[in-house]
């Protein structure tokens, strides 16, 4: 499977799953808080009805700030009645079924993507599309005492992101000198033992763990490592075991978070 078919089985994957617990929500549900701060349940929902239509007109690059997008979208839809916004998601989703395998098709095409005047190729927008979903409807499974797709497209989506996203974490960010080895274990749904080795040049690249000794050592569960890849939660939040070199450990989970 492609990259584009990978991305695009995980945005489907996460509509469907929220369409499906929304209808299933009662109005105090609705209002419930999420880890996503200032926004409730039913935020979470304005937001993902809001970029998904933006999606479906195009994606047009913003006018202003993403942020400004993202915020003035939550806004037009914060105190709709839910089962208005939830039949807006509905249609969309029959919607963005088509698009999706629209773009697949043209998935050789050069398209580029432009967000905040800079411009991505598609099949990374698609994956940041499908992390933002899944993220949010994990922010929504949070808030309502409903774990569940740990291990789902999704899921598995994030985990390749981060995964890309670490070696420059763990040199520009957490300062690990050449010669560093860190290795990170996650135990669940969706289990990963690798490390991260920076070469003489300052170099990193994720590479297995059994390639060079442990600078530093990692293990926490799945849901820990993208609760903080999420930032959805802090280091002193989650239950880590770390061994070796603590403090370049704890600089690597302090700067976990790739979300925007």
């Amino acid at each position: 499977m492609s990259a584009h078919d990978r991305a695009a089985a995980a945005c489907r994957h996460s509509l469907h799953a929220l369409v499906k617990i929304g209808e299933q929500l009662t109005d105090e549900q609705w209002a419930a808080p999420t880890d996503c701060p200032g926004w409730t349940v039913g935020d979470v929902y304005a937001h993902v009805v809001s970029l998904e239509q933006w999606m479906a007109d195009g994606g047009a690059a913003p006018q202003g700030p993403p942020q400004q997008l993202i915020d003035s979208g939550v806004a037009q839809w914060r105190g709709a009645a839910r089962t208005e916004v939830l039949a807006a998601l509905r249609a969309l989703l029959a919607v963005r079924e088509r698009q999706l395998t629209d773009e697949l098709r043209a998935a050789d095409a050069p398209g580029w993507w432009v967000w905040a005047n800079t411009e991505v190729p598609f099949a990374v927008q698609l994956s940041a599309r499908a992390f933002d979903l899944w993220v949010h409807e994990q922010d929504v499974r949070r808030a309502l005492r409903r774990p569940g797709n740990l291990g789902s497209p999704g899921a598995q989506n994030t985990r390749d992101l981060v995964l890309q996203a670490l070696p420059r974490i763990v040199v520009k960010k957490a300062g690990a000198p050449p010669g560093a080895a860190v290795r990170f274990t996650t135990l669940g749904e969706l289990p990963q033992d690798f490390a991260v080795y920076v070469d003489e040049h300052g170099r990193a690249s994720v590479v297995p763990s059994d390639t060079h000794r442990s600078t530093a050592h990692a293990t926490l569960s799945w849901e820990a490592y993208a609760l903080l890849a999420a930032g959805r939660s802090t280091r002193d939040r989650q239950q880590v075991w770390l061994t070796g070199d603590v403090a370049l450990a704890e600089r690597v989970l302090d700067h976990l978070n790739i979300a925007p």
